[in-house]
């Protein structure tokens, strides 16, 4: 039987995986609605580029979620960790990472506080429901990051 925290990193990593293929599917029959709307039926669908907009922003951040699951968002910029670290050693280099995606989850919930009673402008959708994928993402990145952190290193 597998340990909980793989469980949980596994989940989540599907989470990701499965949040990808959605919004780049729908983004493309949107977008290709609204060219036939404007272009062959001379009418266009006031709706569509806000939605689109929406999409194209929760998909950057799946994405990120994506690249960090994969150590490709750290190595951007500090460089992968070697496998072998020990947990301290891991804590250190995660560290910046998973402060990162703490504030931006705690940044996004007092964001959907301030605005949960707005809407949108074409949609009317909630507010709360646009910046949903911000508190989502560092929620979900943080809980990549510690599971990163707590891994058994390989055996040698």
């Amino acid at each position: 039987m597998e340990p909980h925290r793989l469980r949980l990193g596994r989940w989540a990593g599907r989470l990701v995986h499965a949040g990808i293929a959605l919004p780049v599917a729908l983004l493309a029959l949107i977008l290709m609605g609204q060219v036939f709307f404007r272009y062959g039926l001379n009418s266009s669908l006031y709706w569509s580029e806000e939605l689109a907009r929406y999409i194209l922003v929760m998909m950057t951040f799946l994405g990120s979620l994506f690249l960090l699951q994969r150590d490709s968002l750290t190595s951007i910029v500090i460089g992968t960790p070697p496998p072998t670290l020990t947990v301290g050693q891991r804590v250190l280099a995660y560290a910046p990472t998973l402060l990162f995606f703490c504030f931006l989850a705690w940044s996004a919930f007092a964001l959907i506080s301030r605005t949960a009673s707005q809407r949108s402008i074409a949609l009317g959708l909630p507010m709360w429901l646009v910046y949903s994928p911000i508190l989502i993402c560092g929620t979900l990145g943080a809980l990549i990051v510690l599971v990163k952190i707590l891994r058994r290193p390989p055996s040698r």
